[in-house]
């Protein structure tokens, strides 16, 4: 999108961070919007550019968001903290923000709390530990790793249609940018030490494997091997992990993929079953009965959407 109306780019930051965020711009500035981003319901990514002098606030983003300044004057304040938009920093959800900027160039990345719990599940291969939002920016310990993966998130899913229609690549790359994330960050509690348990390295060395292959006709001995354990210690640490063998976790997946794929489809551009298909789903019929149990309706209703 691109616009030099002031009124029309509040619209669209305020849609894209799914908040009221109110712009005031300087007016003897010449004002100029862009923005590009990948957007979803769970996480978004982002790039967008003012030219003139703005401030800008809003009362909370729903979700959480990491933004990085690369070009233009960039000052922020988040709750009591502040600080230069040069360093990449973390907004927590339900927190005051404001900003002033010029000639920016702005990257972000947003992620609800509830993907970032599901992310960490398969990272760490355990449920996670609390998620904690105090005092991030005074304590982060590698930002420029968050600035690093914010341009290849542009670089590559803005920037070309065809990495960001890929199912693998959207999952390799919001991995990607969670595990730097929570490596840049202290969101997550650090006296849980046990999270480095063998069987957990073998769960998150599992679902990685799946991630990688889950358009392949993969076995349950494929996995294991990939995980470096037996089948039966592999239905083990699933059932500790998360309640349910690897099998179902995997179909899991695939199901989450083709709602997400259906969802997004333009009206005519595909049916069920070539979705069915591309998730690894031989029989439409049984993939609409799992695909209902999941998501209370069948398929071709969310297609029609």
């Amino acid at each position: 999108m691109q616009t030099d109306d002031p009124g029309r780019a509040q619209e669209s930051v305020s849609s894209l961070y799914e908040t009221p965020v109110a712009l005031s711009v300087e007016p003897a500035t010449s004002f100029r919007y862009e923005m590009a981003a990948l957007a979803h319901p769970a996480a978004a990514a982002a790039a967008v550019r003012f030219s003139g002098s703005v401030r800008t606030t809003t009362r909370a983003f729903p979700r959480l968001v990491v933004a990085h300044a690369a070009q233009g004057n960039h000052r922020w304040q988040v709750g009591n903290e502040s600080g230069d938009g040069r360093t990449p920093f973390v907004v927590p959800p339900d927190t005051e923000f404001t900003a002033e900027f010029g000639q920016l160039h702005l990257r972000t990345f947003s992620i609800t709390t509830e993907t970032l719990d599901h992310v960490l599940r398969s990272l760490i291969g355990d449920d996670p530990r609390r998620l904690q939002f105090s005092g991030l920016n005074r304590r982060a310990t590698n930002p420029r790793l968050v600035a690093e993966t914010l341009r290849f998130l542009e670089a590559t899913m803005l920037a070309d249609e065809s990495v960001a229609a890929s199912p693998l690549m959207r999952t390799q790359l919001l991995h990607q940018a969670v595990a730097s994330l929570v490596s840049a960050f202290p969101l997550l509690d650090p006296d849980d030490s046990e999270r480095r348990r063998p069987a957990a390295r073998a769960v998150r060395s599992a679902v990685a494997y799946m991630e990688e292959n889950i358009g392949e006709a993969i076995s349950i001995h494929d996995i294991a091997v990939a995980a470096g354990i037996s089948v039966r210690a592999l239905q083990s640490a699933f059932h500790k992990a998360f309640g349910i063998p690897p099998s179902t976790y995997l179909r899991r997946l695939r199901i989450e993929g083709a709602h997400h794929d259906l969802r997004a489809a333009l009206a005519g551009s595909t049916t069920v079953r070539e979705v069915a298909l591309r998730w690894g789903f031989a029989h439409t019929g049984r993939f609409a009965q799992l695909y209902a149990a999941m998501y209370g309706e069948h398929p071709s209703h969310t297609l029609r959407r």
